[in-house]
């Protein structure tokens, strides 16, 4: 699917999604993710929405453990990390993900994948499938349905959940607000030689992916650091031919603002009421719960990158690089990069 074809299709490809969901959570046995750690493996964007899975759970008394699939392979067969493990594999093909999922058997492994006949089903105990359909080269769609599906078992989980019904057109308002924006925030980010992604809690799964994004549409080197650690050394390389996009509020404004007045081209995406000045847009979105927040909050991220990408010239659905050992097997249906 075409980039900005899958972005305009989220809202409908998220209640498609959502209802898949349900309908699988209504008779799986979660038994075995009620108690003890979970253990969350992943590799790329997969993990990048784990984020906000893990802080929600925390934040209801559960353990959870976030680690890259190809870190936990490296363990061993004894590594005894968590009690369960739920395994994010997209496109259900990720090398690094079904080696993780079997270096933790016999331990219950639930894998959450678009693609239920890919082979990481092959390697775990039960399946939780996406069906959002197909998705772009890089991850829109499928990146926001994993947040849904993630804030979904979350719920079926801790019992706390949010207004799923209203997300999809929350979505199509969130677009359609941002639209006229892009084009100013593209102009003043057009050109640099890097960009620097930075926010904290559960905004860090649009701060990671952000970057991720950056690097692999219009080919900017990008990296997504935590507020906090930002401030203790990496923004020292900041000057007027980088950026900052800035996610959040409090910390994140004061930071954003103080980055604009040393002359930093910035972005803050953020639910505050915040002045506009010189090197600094601000794109505002609706206060809301956590996952909700975060599914919204990769829009303008998407959006930025597929202009950024158009006025560089780039086809945005083609990668200059693949890797022969990063994926098991031929690509499937509804498989994004």
């Amino acid at each position: 699917m075409e980039y900005n074809e899958a972005i305009e299709g989220q809202p409908t490809a998220l209640a498609e999604s959502r209802r898949h969901v349900l309908d699988q959570l209504a008779t799986l046995d979660l038994t075995a993710w009620r108690a003890g750690t979970i253990g969350v493996a992943s590799m790329g964007a997969s993990s990048h929405a784990g984020h906000v899975f893990a802080r929600q759970l925390i934040a209801n008394g559960r353990r959870v453990q976030l680690v890259d699939a190809a870190e936990l392979t490296g363990y061993g067969t004894g590594a005894q990390l968590a009690d369960s493990y739920l395994v994010v594999t997209e496109g259900g093909r990720s090398r690094e993900t079904i080696e993780a999922a079997r270096a933790v058997a016999p331990l219950p492994r639930l894998a959450l994948t678009n693609v239920p006949a890919a082979p990481i089903a092959d390697v775990v105990d039960s399946v939780l499938s996406l069906g959002h359909g197909p998705d772009s080269r890089v991850y829109t769609i499928g990146f926001t349905a994993t947040l849904q599906a993630f804030g979904l078992l979350a719920e079926a989980l801790t019992g706390t959940g949010e207004d799923w019904d209203a997300v999809p057109a929350l979505v199509e308002t969130t677009l359609r607000d941002l639209h006229d924006r892009i084009g100013d925030v593209a102009d003043r980010f057009a050109g640099l030689s890097s960009i620097d992604v930075v926010g904290s809690g559960a905004s860090l799964s649009a701060v990671h992916e952000t970057a991720l994004m950056l690097r692999e549409g219009p080919r900017i080197p990008a990296s997504g650091y935590e507020t906090y650690q930002y401030l203790h050394g990496p923004m020292e390389c900041q000057t007027e031919r980088t950026g900052c996009i800035f996610f959040g509020g409090e910390r994140e404004i004061a930071l954003a603002q103080y980055a604009a007045r040393h002359d930093i081209p910035s972005l803050l995406i953020t639910s505050h009421e915040v002045a506009e000045a010189p090197n600094l847009s601000v794109l505002r979105l609706p206060s809301l719960a956590a996952f909700s927040a975060a599914i919204t909050q990769i829009l303008p991220g998407q959006l930025l990158v597929g202009e950024l990408t158009r006025r560089a010239g780039i086809d945005i659905d083609e990668f200059r690089y693949d890797q022969d050992d990063t994926k098991v097997g031929p690509p499937l249906a509804g498989e994004g990069h």
